[in-house]
């Protein structure tokens, strides 16, 4: 073999160290991620936990990433520590006993709110009620499902939730039912009609929506839904009505009944089933009276044979003749008794055509609420109704369908509006109850908690009071409110043992000065 020259071999030698060079230089740079991951694994991207109180996260970044991929739950769990470690924000709790205000949108969507918080945030108030579908039908902030009923008063409702939230201040959303001039220009055959084909308006200009059609019901229960995933805590209805007056103008104006049309008002069934149980007594007590009929005329048939064939002395003769006389009355008596129950077949009840209707509105409005409690319920809201306080010392309203102890069975709360302005002259032995509020509040809840008594599970009860001045009434027949008169309403309440109130005042312009609390 010849031998190479020197110089050749030295470059063979340079040549072989610069690869082993080369090699060894490659292995000592291969990444971390590169050794783990397995022939034919995607390469995935570290998840890195950021812990907020931590100064570092590069020394633990790989451990989280094994962790994770290792035990979802676990990493489920750290994730959901981090979040409760980010929240600043004090959790909802709720305020007891509830005393608020009402809120317009307009003021829950504009400059107002603020002013409105700090009133509340600086006294013992810690409720707000907030129209999410105000007197005139417009839901007030953007509903998709309803857009061309919306008219967003409120531009950012999930802003102001949060800022109530922030403030721990009670939300309530306040749904006007069946006063409804929207819906009704929007779709008339939800509505009444006037003879000439128009939708019906009262004297104000206001259409009302028809409470016997589904429709009308699923449509408000689905704005109550929206407002309650918004975070609303309570759902109030108000103006779960008809018209006033409305038994004086049911014969002129065109509506659909719905399925109320063939349906037997709830009253009559009632009436029905109560005269079954008295047709019962009446049968049982007949047979009685016809058994002791019966034994009174065998006594005496007996005696009457008896003197008819036997031969007496004169002893005998005056004790038989004074049996006989006891016999004869008896008989008389009992058959008496016969007769007059015989021609006392309790009555079957029949509803005359006006009082069928009366029945029907009756059960429409009912029919609602406790609908419209059914669908609300899984939701976890709680469900107030506005109602009217005369309603409580009535057996219904006839004309507007209410009946206070029917819709109180349905809902968590009952909230009377008992505005002593509302009070006509006379009521409760007051001569004008607008000059009396502490004495009109204290005369009603006596009545409505002797009302509320007839139920097992009756509802809290928080009124409506006022603090406006009635000035419309007319000299004389109204006084001026303020801090004094509020003040009275609460201590009213207070006394009767209500301690839940919420003021009214459609400007949102409250008295100043206040205790809320005026027994403590």
């Amino acid at each position: 073999m010849t031998k190479k020259p020197f110089y050749l071999q030295v470059i063979c030698s340079l040549l072989v160290a610069i690869v082993i060079l080369q090699s060894g230089c490659t292995s000592e740079t291969t990444s971390d991620e590169e050794e783990s991951v397995e022939p034919n694994t995607p390469v995935r991207k570290k998840v890195e936990l950021v812990q907020k109180d931590e100064p570092s996260k590069d020394d633990s970044t790989k451990e989280d990433s094994l962790e994770t991929e290792e035990n979802t739950d676990d990493t489920e769990q750290a994730v959901d520590q981090e979040d409760e470690t980010n929240q600043d924000k004090p959790k909802y709790t709720y305020p007891e006993p509830i005393r608020g205000i009402h809120v317009t949108a307009h003021s829950a969507g504009g400059s107002r709110l603020d002013p409105l918080m700090d009133m509340i945030n600086t006294t013992d108030l810690n409720t707000m009620v907030i129209d999410v579908k105000e007197d005139y039908g417009n839901i007030t902030y953007k509903m998709e499902e309803y857009d061309e009923f919306s008219e967003p008063f409120i531009k950012d409702p999930e802003n102001l939730m949060e800022k109530l939230n922030d403030s721990n201040i009670y939300p309530i959303a306040r749904l006007v039912v069946f006063k409804d001039t929207v819906l009704a220009e929007n779709q008339p055959n939800l509505s009444y009609l006037t003879s000439d084909g128009q939708v019906w308006k009262n004297g104000r200009g206001e259409a009302f929506v028809n409470p016997f059609l589904p429709e009308v019901w699923e449509y408000n229960v689905e704005v109550a839904k929206s407002a309650a995933k918004l975070g609303f805590k309570e759902i109030q209805f108000d103006y779960v009505r008809f018209p006033e007056g409305f038994e004086n103008k049911d014969d002129i104006l065109q509506y659909d009944l719905g399925d109320y049309k063939d349906r037997k008002p709830s009253k009559l069934t009632q009436l029905e089933k109560e005269h079954k149980e008295e047709m019962k007594q009446f049968e049982a007590t007949k047979t009685t009276l016809e058994a002791a009929y019966n034994n009174a005329l065998n006594e005496y048939t007996v005696l009457t044979e008896n003197q008819a064939d036997g031969e007496s002395d004169n002893e005998s003769n005056e004790k038989e003749t004074s049996e006989m006389k006891e016999a004869e009355k008896a008989l008389d008596e009992a058959k008496e008794k016969l007769d007059e129950h015989s021609n006392n077949i309790p009555e079957k009840p029949v509803l005359t055509e006006k009082e069928k209707m009366v029945q029907l509105r009756v059960d429409a409005v009912t029919d609602f609420v406790e609908y419209a409690k059914k669908e609300l319920d899984p939701l976890g809201v709680n469900v107030s109704v506005d109602i009217f306080g005369y309603t409580a010392t009535i057996p219904e309203a006839p004309g507007i369908g209410q009946n206070f102890l029917k819709i109180s069975e349905h809902v968590d709360v009952i909230s009377s509006m008992i505005y002593p302005s509302h009070w006509g002259p006379g009521y409760f032995n007051i001569p004008q109850p607008d000059t009396e509020p502490y004495r009109l509040v204290k005369e009603y809840i006596k009545a409505e908690k002797e009302k509320l008594a007839q139920l097992e599970k009756p509802p809290i009860s928080r009124p409506w009071i006022q603090d406006f001045t009635a000035s419309w009434l007319g000299s004389g027949n109204y006084i001026s409110y303020g801090k004094k008169q509020v003040e009275d309403q609460i201590r009213a309440l207070h006394e009767q043992g209500v301690e839940e109130f919420l003021l009214w005042n459609a400007s949102n312009k409250y008295s100043e000065g206040v205790d809320y609390t005026p027994l403590k």
